[in-house]
C-alpha cells in the first residue's frame, strides 16, 4: 500500500526542484541585447510642408537603435536605448516654398544636408507573452536628445538679379519622451526577432541665422520609427 505522506513529500520535492530549475533558467535569461533598423517618419511640425523653415521640409529617413534590457521579474524590466535617425531634406519642396514666399522670385533651387537626431534614453519595459513563442513588448522612456539642424542655401532669381539665402546650422540638446510597442518572436533559447514601432517627440527652440537675420523658431520635432531586428538573451 502506498504511503500517502511519503508520496506527498516526493511530489512536493519534485515541484520545488522544477520551480528552482525554472527560476535558474529565468535568472540566466534576465538580460536582452537588441539591435534594430528601419525607417524614421517625421511627424507634427517636423515635415509639415508649410513655410520656409528647414524642419518643415524633411522627408522619411533611416533609424538604427541599440537596446539593453534587464528584467527584474518575468514581465517587467528596465530598458536602456541609444537611437539615431537621419532625415534628408526635400530640396524640391523647399525651393517651391521659397517660390511661393515672394511673387518677385522667378526661379528657386535649394541645397541642404540632412537633420541628424541622436538620443540616449532609459525607462520601463513590459514583456507580455501572447502565444507559445510570441510576446508583446511596451516601453515608456525618457532621456536626452541631440538634434542637429543642418546648413542650407536657397538660390533665387528675380527679373533683375539673384539672391542667395544661407542658413547656419544649430545643435540642440533637449529632454525627450519615447513610447514604443512591438512583438518579439522566439527563435530559440537565445535569439529573437523583433518588430517595433516607436514615437519620440520634443519641443525646442531652433536658433540660427538666415543670411544676417537671427531666427528663433519654436517647433515640435516628432519622429515615428518602424524597425525590425534581432536580439540575444543572456
Amino acid at each position: 500500500m502506498i504511503d500517502l505522506k511519503r508520496a506527498s513529500f516526493l511530489v512536493l520535492v519534485i515541484v520545488l526542484l522544477g520551480l528552482k530549475s525554472n527560476s535558474q533558467e529565468f535568472i540566466y535569461h534576465r538580460g536582452l541585447a537588441t539591435l534594430t533598423m528601419g525607417v524614421a517618419i517625421p511627424a507634427y511640425d517636423f515635415g509639415s510642408g508649410s513655410g520656409i523653415n528647414l524642419s518643415s521640409h524633411v522627408k522619411m529617413g533611416t533609424n538604427i537603435t541599440a537596446e539593453v534590457s534587464y528584467f527584474t521579474n518575468f514581465h517587467v524590466g528596465m530598458n536602456f536605448m541609444i537611437t539615431y535617425s537621419i532625415n534628408p531634406i526635400n530640396t524640391d519642396e523647399l525651393a517651391d516654398a521659397y517660390l511661393l514666399e515672394s511673387p518677385a522670385f522667378v526661379t528657386t533651387s535649394a541645397e541642404a544636408r540632412p537633420f541628424r537626431d541622436l538620443a540616449g534614453l532609459g525607462g520601463m519595459v513590459l514583456d507580455i507573452p501572447v502565444f507559445d513563442r510570441v510576446s508583446m513588448s511596451f516601453k515608456m522612456m525618457g532621456g536626452l536628445r541631440s538634434i542637429y539642424k543642418p546648413t542650407s542655401v536657397v538660390k533665387t532669381t528675380t527679373v533683375f538679379s539673384g539672391i542667395d539665402y544661407y542658413e547656419t546650422h544649430s545643435n540642440n540638446v533637449v529632454f525627450a519622451l519615447l513610447f514604443s510597442g512591438g512583438a518579439r518572436f522566439y527563435i530559440n533559447d537565445y535569439f529573437n526577432l523583433h518588430f517595433n514601432a516607436s514615437y519620440m517627440g520634443s519641443t525646442l527652440n531652433l536658433e540660427y541665422f538666415r543670411n544676417n537675420k537671427a531666427i528663433n523658431q519654436k517647433t515640435h520635432i516628432g519622429v515615428l520609427t518602424m524597425n525590425a531586428g534581432v536580439s540575444y538573451s543572456f
